[in-house]
């Protein structure tokens, strides 16, 4: 991807950010500089490469480099991206990235038994040369027969030059049983209860306002016997 030295600060940068990303490259041994990237190109390589593909950049005047989308932020509102990090990577040297896990498959535990799908990750973080990371990493949750079974980093099969960052038993997906009639029901009691609590007096506390009001009323019939 082609990429823009980027010289300008303040206003003049907001102006020419509206078809441009400001971005940084930095890494080891190497000096950082800030870029100007176009907003079509980057948004179409992202959309392929993600942040754990190696993507040649080519900047104005220099040799290509290699690095991936280290960090990136986007506008609250619009959520177009507003700013990127690349990170120069050495060919050579083994790196840490963040893969999405991709979870495919049916499930019997949830088809066939009525169980919720419970997705203990959504990325699996790994160690290996850039050349070597993959894009995504798939999760078969057909294993999930029943609601006893795990799958753990163990069941994961991300290659011989790939290392997991995680224990072997740490869990990554799993199925929980259905509610019975019982605990349904144990719930809305117990959401019947709170919003009483909120919506009004409970019926103690509506005893002891009656019975308040009750003394006083006979308070005042003894007063008014006194008087007469």
């Amino acid at each position: 991807m082609n990429v823009k030295k980027r010289e300008e600060t303040g206003k003049k940068m907001r102006n020419i950010a509206s078809k441009n990303i400001p971005a940084v490259m930095y890494g080891k041994d190497i000096k950082s500089s800030n870029l100007w990237v176009d907003v079509v190109a980057f948004e179409k390589m992202f959309a392929s490469a993600g942040t754990n593909t190696v993507v040649s950049l080519k900047v104005e005047g220099a040799e290509p480099v290699n690095v991936l989308v280290y960090d990136f932020q986007t506008d609250p509102i619009t959520d177009d991206f507003i700013h990127v990090d690349f990170y120069v990577v050495n060919m050579n040297e083994e790196v840490e990235a963040e893969i999405p896990l991709v979870f495919k498959g049916v499930s019997a535990a949830v088809k066939e038994l009525g169980g919720t799908l419970v997705k203990n990750n959504d990325i699996l973080l790994v160690r290996a040369l850039p050349a070597n990371l993959p894009h995504e990493v798939e999760v078969d949750i057909s294993k999930l027969a029943t609601f006893e079974d795990i799958i753990t980093v163990a069941d994961i099969t991300v290659g011989d030059n790939v290392k997991i960052v995680l224990e072997d038993d740490a869990i990554i997906a799993s199925v929980t049983a259905p509610r019975t009639a019982e605990e349904m029901a144990e719930l809305d009691s117990e959401v019947d209860a709170d919003v009483s609590k909120v919506g009004g007096v409970s019926d103690t506390e509506e005893g002891e306002e009656n019975g308040g009001s009750e003394e006083s009323d006979k308070e005042e019939s003894d007063i008014a016997e006194k008087t007469e």
